[in-house]
């Protein structure tokens, strides 16, 4: 078990034996044991936004780099898919669209999680306003490995000789489970971004 699992575990049990506390208790003292409790919630996620990123993660020029590793798995698959399936080319993109994945999910939310997993009543109207932009651009992207796929699919055969769909298809899937944070990580724009 993680760190983070066991301090979210534990988290959740002090909460509910505060609750259970609070079930007994006077209505003075239930009011004053929950808005310790809503007090000890806040700090946590004061605590938690306060996590700075590191200097290197934290440059746009940095996040921008770390968007562009959502374009790898649909890539790799794309160009899987002409290729003979069991082939040594064919193999190597398939595991750099799963290296693609894997580093995408790791470094793209660490960066961007300020922006995409925080609750909308704590962000301020510019940070939901890159938000909601980085959800449009995030679906525009989509649509357009979407309507590229259906394209191939229509030049099949008269066209082109797709050999196998399964890496075309599996890259499109990882690219749209990494491009919610890519889009975030390329819209973001920090305060002092102007001054880097």
């Amino acid at each position: 078990m993680t760190e983070q699992t066991s301090g979210i575990k534990d988290r959740l049990r002090h909460h509910r034996e505060v609750l259970a506390a609070a079930k007994d208790a006077t209505p003075e003292e239930r009011r004053a044991i929950l808005d310790a409790l809503r007090d000890d919630q806040e700090a946590w996620r004061n605590h938690r936004r306060a996590r700075p990123l590191p200097p290197w993660l934290a440059r746009r020029g940095t996040r921008r780099a770390l968007a562009a590793v959502a374009v790898v798995p649909f890539g790799c698959g794309t160009a899987a898919a002409f290729l003979a399936p069991a082939s040594l080319p064919s193999i190597a993109l398939q595991a750099g669209a799963v290296a693609g994945v894997g580093a995408g999910l790791i470094l793209l939310r660490r960066a961007t999680r300020l922006l995409t997993e925080v609750p909308d009543a704590e962000l301020d109207e510019r940070e939901l306003a890159e938000r909601d932009r980085a959800r449009g651009l995030a679906y525009l992207a989509l649509a357009c490995c979407v309507g590229l796929v259906a394209l191939v699919a229509i030049a099949d055969g008269p066209l082109l000789d797709t050999r196998a769909w399964e890496p075309l298809i599996l890259g499109t899937l990882f690219t749209a489970l990494l491009l919610p944070s890519a889009a975030a990580a390329w819209e973001w724009n920090e305060l002092d971004d102007a001054d880097q």
